[in-house]
């Protein structure tokens, strides 16, 4: 699996040097107003989340995946590798703008680590819907839903921005609840979604 991994980076280091632009200006913008930093982090991770469909999509134009089944890798490992890159990602995004905070101040830490621990949550929650989706119907059909989500990615980026400047709304108690329920959802989707993959691929009839 971690062969599969590192030539999933070295897709991403040549086709999505796009994502990386949006990292720097959303990162940008959260240095100088750090009301950015929580629907910035939201915004990239959902992104970062959906970044396995994209390499999908070159996978498949590539014929990558008739390559693969000539090796000697098991389906699992195929998943595998998507699911534990989303991770990856989400994790990498969120120490850019945890390095972002330490350095610039602004949000209060532990309110911007529940915030940064809940928008990890709500991407594994996407993924775990899209990737299943994306490996039954395909690259082309899925890709309409890594549309939606980045939509929906850019709607809560706004909703927390507008909560975490508002002196009134006490997201305090709402972030206590989130972060109580909202883990154990995500890893018991997260999982099943890996399992319903690993059927899906299996399945599928490579050409």
């Amino acid at each position: 699996m971690k062969a599969l991994m590192l030539k999933d980076f070295y897709m991403i280091k040549k086709y999505c040097r796009s994502y990386l632009l949006v990292l720097a200006v959303f990162s940008a913008v959260s240095v100088f107003d750090s009301t950015w930093l929580p629907s910035a982090m939201s915004l990239l991770c959902v992104m970062a989340a959906m970044l396995p469909v994209t390499l999908m999509a070159y996978d498949e134009r590539s014929h990558w995946n008739e390559y693969c089944a000539a090796l000697p890798y098991g389906n699992g490992a195929f998943v595998s590798s998507k699911y534990v890159l989303c991770l990856i990602c989400q994790l990498a995004v969120a120490a850019v703008f945890l390095l972002i905070r330490i350095i610039g101040g602004g949000a209060d830490m532990t309110e911007f680590l529940i915030s940064s621990f809940l928008a990890i949550c709500c991407s594994c929650v996407f993924a775990a819907i899209t990737l299943p989706l994306v490996l039954w119907l395909g690259v082309e059909k899925g890709r309409v839903l890594y549309y939606v989500f980045i939509v929906i990615g850019f709607a809560a980026s706004g909703a927390l921005k507008s909560l975490s400047i508002s002196e009134k709304a006490d997201i305090r108690a709402v972030f206590d609840i989130l972060a109580a329920v909202l883990p154990i959802l995500a890893a018991a989707a997260f999982i099943a979604s890996w399992a319903i993959s690993v059927i899906i691929y299996g399945k599928k009839e490579i050409r």
